[in-house]
């Protein structure tokens, strides 16, 4: 399928707005008059999916999106997707699909966010300062090590990344349960979980102490 950047004279999308309702995601946006299909593409933003240009993931026609009221999506199972929506040009001389530099036709949703859920366990030892801590991890998807840290803070429980000291994990975390080796500290320090800076797209994940 060829492509072009749009030149000014072509069809343009803009004003696309999604909204997530009952597990489906729905688009709308200004359907230009003289355009009579466009083509949509779905990418798998955590997953560092490349679109396809040869398989669309809808061809949608003007009567379909006044029928619908705009673009419904039942598939949420992406926890955050982009849609490209791009006007599909077909006559006699030239078929061809709009692009646009400035993303208007772009937009990024996130249909439900990843949940992953730590528990710690602290051994204190008899007529020592020190105690033990065993952490372990429950995670939906895989993780790289360097998207969690834990943040270690002397006298109280660590409120945040920045409240304390931060100490990185040696492996990735895989699906399910990852129990870690045991770590000690000083009986009046305390030990918490958080997702780093270094994630991308970090609103897209949620951590949670069980």
């Amino acid at each position: 399928m060829e492509i072009r950047w749009y030149q000014g004279s072509e069809p343009k999308i803009s004003d696309i707005k999604a909204t997530i309702s009952e597990g489906q995601v729905n688009l709308t946006f200004k359907w230009p008059n003289e355009l009579e299909q466009l083509y949509i593409y779905k990418q798998d933003i955590l997953r560092n999916e490349e679109i396809d240009w040869e398989k669309p993931y809808r061809k949608y026609t003007k009567n379909e999106y006044a029928c619908f009221g705009g673009f419904k999506d039942q598939d949420a199972s992406n926890a955050m997707s982009k849609y490209v929506l791009c006007p599909y040009i077909h006559n006699d001389l030239e078929s061809y699909l709009v692009r646009y530099e400035n993303r208007c036709n772009e937009v990024e949703v996130i249909s439900h966010r990843i949940e992953i859920h730590y528990e710690i366990c602290e051994k204190k030892k008899l007529f020592s300062k020190r105690k033990s801590v065993q952490m372990q991890v429950f995670c939906e998807v895989p993780l790289p090590k360097h998207y969690l840290c834990y943040v270690k803070k002397k006298g109280n429980i660590p409120l945040g990344l920045e409240d304390g000291i931060q100490f990185q994990f040696i492996s990735d975390f895989e699906v399910g349960e990852n129990v870690l080796p045991e770590i000690e500290v000083e009986k009046d320090e305390y030990v918490r979980i958080y997702l780093t800076d270094e994630i991308p797209y970090k609103e897209a994940y949620r951590i949670m102490k069980s």
